[in-house]
């Protein structure tokens, strides 16, 4: 009886059988084409596409009765913290590591508008979406060629109304003396 048991065993353990993995993210699988069947306890070394990694750092996969492990064979790496953001910064505070999809909300600064985000994600171990944080900026180059200035002392803020003033002339044009910063841009009023 005992050695019935033994036998039943034997062949179980040689009716387990795992073929070459369907999988996408696969770029080399090193098995030839001659033996693609692998019986249980066998082992091949692979490697994922560009962008992915081999899930826990594993060299190569094994036939195991449940299928191929590691189970998935390739997984999208992972990214460092995520990059810093001129005039602005994270929502809340950060990780030293993020997962694949993995996203992170900013902000910007007092005064300052967004345009593009408000989420970086994690792809494939780059971060990707456009983010920039605009203030309202006047140059003294284009104020000179419209002729004006400030009428008062101001700061640089998103949706602040700034009043200029004509250095020599009057107004022209259909624009008020009283501008609006808005998204970053203001239009400036000519005087003549």
């Amino acid at each position: 009886m005992h050695a019935l048991c033994i036998l039943s065993v034997h062949l179980a353990f040689l009716l387990v059988t795992c073929i070459r993995p369907q999988d996408r993210l696969l770029s080399r699988w090193e098995a030839s084409w001659r033996d693609e069947t692998k019986k249980l306890g066998d082992t091949v070394r692979y490697t994922c596409i560009s962008g992915y990694k081999r899930k826990d750092s594993v060299t190569q996969a094994t036939c195991t009765r449940d299928g191929w492990e590691p189970n998935p064979l390739c997984e999208g790496m992972g990214c460092g913290r995520p990059p810093p953001l001129s005039d602005g910064d994270t929502k809340t505070s950060t990780k030293q590591l993020y997962q694949h999809n993995e996203k992170v909300e900013y902000i910007c600064q007092r005064y300052y508008v967004m345009k593009g985000g408000p989420f970086k994600t994690c792809n494939h171990g780059e971060w990707t979406g456009e983010i920039r944080c605009l203030p309202c900026t006047v140059n003294r180059d284009d104020m000179n060629r419209h002729n004006i200035r400030f009428r008062f002392s101001r700061d640089d803020k998103h949706d602040d109304e700034i009043e200029f003033m004509c250095t020599r002339g009057r107004p022209v044009g259909t624009l008020r003396m009283r501008q609006k910063c808005e998204h970053g841009v203001i239009h400036l009023p000519t005087c003549q």
